[in-house]
């Protein structure tokens, strides 16, 4: 992957009339890497990718490509090309001809076409499916027959509209790894839109969060998860526990925090996000936070843990690995923890609501705005 942007995009805006689809967003796509486009319905995301693919023209802002003006072009005049949710294949051609398809209204040379097309399904491993037509396939092989089609035309940006959510599950994490294989072995940038953050989170170089048409923050997917900017990020990224603050105070290198239901904490400068400012955000703007990784369950109260809650034990969900349990707290309220089976086999024992201690260290912790009120990367 480059660090040098193939797609600049500034200050971008869409509004349906009243409605702002986009409102200015500003972002680059490095060459060769996966870029996903994460957010709820509505957020923007697919109205970017349309703009990127010439189906929709912005309201304002900029969009080059090798620093070439986009806007102006039509779609079939920009080297980009488009994988729909639907595969859109064509049920009464070969795979061969489904590939070939392009090239052909392209007018290009017969001998280059079969050379091309042979290249493509090699790529993308169906060579001895050339003579099948798409209902011979399974759902997974239409993709890649999809997939073939735009890569048979070497397009320098390909755009993929929530690619995997027509297959099952299993299929669906295959499918992940053939993607990313794929993109390594053709080293063309892909821009993914999904609202999957399972799958954003495994394709993905870098990741795009919108809402309400506004950017909330580009970063790796682990930066996301590890220093979301706001708390809305942090929540759509993963699960994550919010609790409001009365006040933040830097004290040396630590911010001290005050909520009603944790106490004081002390939280070292990592966990505050870079996005929050002391000096004019109000305790009503911002919460602390804690994913349930990190919290742990205990029938005695801890002796040394930073923040301690007494509740009740709820459901116990096994997930292969690993359990999620449930801690009821007061007012109906509640937290789930990720715990061993052992642990949680421990807690089972004792019964659907015995009194448990949900525990964890103010190091584990993230101080976040609410809103961020702008894109950080």
């Amino acid at each position: 992957m480059s660090d040098n942007p193939i797609v600049s995009i500034r200050n971008l805006s869409k509004h349906f009339g009243r409605f702002k689809a986009l409102d200015d967003v500003s972002l680059d796509i490095h060459a060769g890497e996966i870029f996903a486009l994460l957010g709820p319905s509505g957020c923007g995301k697919s109205t970017l990718l349309r703009i990127l693919s010439g189906f929709e023209t912005p309201t304002s802002g900029d969009v080059l490509l090798d620093n070439k003006d986009l806007v102006p072009l039509k779609p079939n005049k920009r080297p980009i090309n488009m994988v729909f949710q639907s595969y859109a294949v064509f049920p009464h051609m070969s795979v061969e001809d489904n590939v070939a398809y392009g090239l052909k209204m392209e007018g290009v040379a017969k001998a280059e076409i079969k050379t091309r097309v042979e290249e493509a399904l090699e790529q993308v491993h169906l060579a001895q499916f050339g003579k099948r037509k798409p209902h011979q396939l399974s759902g997974g092989q239409r993709q890649r027959v999809a997939l073939a089609r735009v890569l048979v035309k070497k397009p320098r940006l390909l755009l993929l509209d929530e690619p995997l959510s027509a297959l099952d599950a299993k299929l669906r994490d295959a499918m992940r790894l053939e993607l990313v294989k794929l993109q390594e072995a053709v080293g063309i940038t892909f821009v993914i839109v999904t609202h999957d953050q399972a799958e954003a989170m495994a394709i993905a170089d870098r990741i795009a969060v919108l809402n309400e048409g506004r950017l909330r923050q580009v970063a790796s997917p682990s930066q996301l998860y590890q220093k979301p900017v706001d708390a809305f990020v942090a929540d759509f990224v993963g699960t994550i526990h919010c609790f409001d603050i009365d006040s933040a105070a830097q004290e040396g290198d630590a911010m001290r925090v005050n909520s009603a239901l944790l106490g004081t904490v002390k939280l070292p400068s990592d966990a505050v996000a870079h996005s929050f400012d002391s000096a004019h955000s109000s305790s009503a703007e911002s919460v602390v936070a804690i994913r349930p990784e990190h919290i742990h369950v205990a029938a005695q109260q801890p002796l040394t843990a930073d923040v301690a809650l007494l509740g009740s034990l709820g459901d116990i969900a096994f997930q292969g690995q690993h359990s999620i349990v449930e801690i009821m707290l007061d007012g109906r309220a509640s937290l789930t923890a990720v715990t061993t089976n052992s642990d949680a086999q421990a807690l089972h024992a004792a019964g659907t609501g015995s009194p448990v201690w949900a525990h964890w260290s103010g190091s584990d912790m993230l101080l976040l705005p609410k809103d961020a009120k702008g894109a950080f990367s």
